[in-house]
């Protein structure tokens, strides 16, 4: 079973919750039935918590919805979670701190642009995807050979990293800047 996690309280400046109920509409309308989309953090916002459970029992997709209800330490999540791929979305490159943390973790995880200005920028990674169409479609491969896309994933997430970190000469570098004449 694929299993894509998003870790986010429900409140409302969160804007994505409805995008991975139209993920699970469109991989249901493709005849994939064996995933889950489980939302990992506490609901701050009854209404916006209310309307995602209405729009996924309208798409007929409640069933492939879950809510852990509260906030819970990537760290600590069953293993059933952790095994999963976890969805992060940016704007466009920009990737937060949820993102890092991920990564760290070794976690499997798939970005998704959330702003359409920016769906033209190239993403050197294979799990980067521009737009919400390219990231069902590479939940698809991963249905397709999850075995080959999970190394993908693991290799691009560690290329990432390390895309994150400064190297010795950017490090020299802004210590100069910080403390200029030493």
């Amino acid at each position: 079973m694929i299993r894509i996690n998003l870790v986010a309280r429900i409140a409302g400046d969160k804007n994505s919750f409805l995008d991975l109920v139209y993920v699970a509409h469109k991989l249901k309308q493709s005849n994939i039935e064996d995933f889950m989309i489980t939302f990992i953090g506490v609901i701050d916002n009854v209404s916006i918590y209310q309307n995602i459970t209405r729009m996924a029992e309208l798409l007929g997709v409640a069933n492939k919805i879950d809510f852990t209800r509260k906030s819970i330490p990537m760290a600590n999540l069953p293993d059933d979670i952790k095994n999963g791929y976890f969805f992060n979305f940016t704007v466009g490159s920009f990737m937060g701190y949820s993102s890092v943390d991920s990564i760290n973790l070794g976690f499997k995880t798939i970005f998704c642009n959330a702003d359409n200005r920016l769906k033209n920028e190239l993403y050197p990674y294979c799990n980067v995807c521009p737009d919400l169409d390219s990231a069902i479609n590479f939940i698809t491969l991963i249905h397709e050979d999850a075995g080959a896309v999970d190394k993908q994933i693991v290799v691009n997430n560690q290329l990432m990293k390390a895309s994150f970190l400064l190297n010795t000469h950017e490090a020299s570098l802004l210590r100069s800047l910080m403390k200029p004449g030493e």
